[in-house]
């Protein structure tokens, strides 16, 4: 198999060998795949531990993965025919494994083919602001009401760009005391992502008091809004919507594509939508044997016991 990831006009941060390595503290695994004599296909992942099963999972603080192509150009039947092939290789080539779980970028086509492999294939979600689209046309494509949000926040905070990660995650020790991130490995990923001028931290004050902040990764096609905090405690409406308006004119100035990097509640999902942006699918791609699909059940059972008893107190 070779030792190098195979030649692409574009390949996703998430797939670049340098987030891979950091990401995985070193432990990323990749599948080659060839074709007439040429590597076609990379599939990294990573393998853990999940209630004593071994799972074929995404490096942590990563948001796609998948096979990463570099197929020939040819007609729409005989494209497909080899992305199935790929994929079909792919999978005989894993080790052995209990469950297998990734989000596919919304621009890689082998979702279809992960479904007659036998996998489950189900639909999340992000937005995204194309290039095309100019800043005043993603303006007025807000909702009335976000874009007075975005105005009075604007009026009344100061936002500025940094490549200092450090105040982040002061903040986030701050406002959630109890999360699941890495500190290290967050501050490493951005550390290396800005040595690379690939990340920029967006920071929000009031009076000179941080009141919300972002941290942002791209690649040469598409910026990330990757990571995001805010004060809870503090009044200012709109403060949110602002980093968020920031970030895109960041990705306005760099010709990239937008991505709103996806949601964790139904809440946040709407606020999104007032952007006023068509919902893009990100295929998640999922396996279980039966006995780990009976563990992952039994866990989800105890999880919501626990937010049961615990309703009201902000633990998590």
């Amino acid at each position: 198999m070779p030792d190098t990831a195979p030649s692409r006009p574009h390949t996703s941060i998430f797939h670049q060998e340098w987030w891979l390595a950091t990401a995985s503290r070193q432990a990323v695994s990749f599948i080659d795949v060839e074709m007439g004599g040429r590597v076609v296909s990379r599939f990294p992942f990573v393998m853990k531990k999940r209630l004593g099963s071994p799972v074929i999972r995404m490096p942590k603080y990563t948001r796609t993965l998948g096979p990463d192509f570099a197929l020939p150009p040819s007609k729409t039947f005989r494209q497909e025919q080899n992305i199935r092939h790929v994929v079909d290789r792919t999978v005989a080539s894993l080790p052995k494994y209990h469950g297998v779980h990734f989000y596919l970028d919304p621009d890689n086509a082998s979702s279809f083919a992960f479904r007659l492999a036998g996998f489950r294939v189900y639909q999340d979600f992000t937005f995204r602001i194309m290039p095309e689209k100019t800043l005043d046309m993603a303006w007025q494509d807000c909702d009335q009401k976000t874009r007075n949000l975005i105005r009075t926040a604007d009026k009344k905070l100061t936002v500025q760009q940094s490549g200092d990660v450090a105040p982040f995650i002061d903040l986030v020790r701050q406002e959630l005391p109890q999360n699941h991130h890495d500190y290290a490995l967050l501050e490493d990923l951005f550390t290396e992502a800005r040595n690379r001028d690939q990340a920029m931290a967006l920071y929000a004050h009031d009076g000179g008091v941080p009141v919300s902040a972002a941290l942002l990764v791209w690649d040469d096609r598409v910026l990330y809004y990757w990571q995001a905090v805010r004060v809870r405690r503090s009044r200012v409406p709109g403060m949110n919507m602002l980093l968020i308006w920031k970030a895109i004119e960041e990705a306005k100035r760099r010709n990239l594509i937008f991505d709103f990097d996806g949601f964790g509640s139904v809440r946040t999902a709407k606020m999104l939508a007032s952007f006023g942006q068509k919902p893009v699918i990100r295929p998640e791609i999922r396996f279980e044997t039966p006995l780990y699909a009976m563990k992952c059940r039994l866990i989800n059972v105890v999880r919501r016991h626990v937010l049961r008893k615990y309703r009201g107190y902000d633990l998590f």
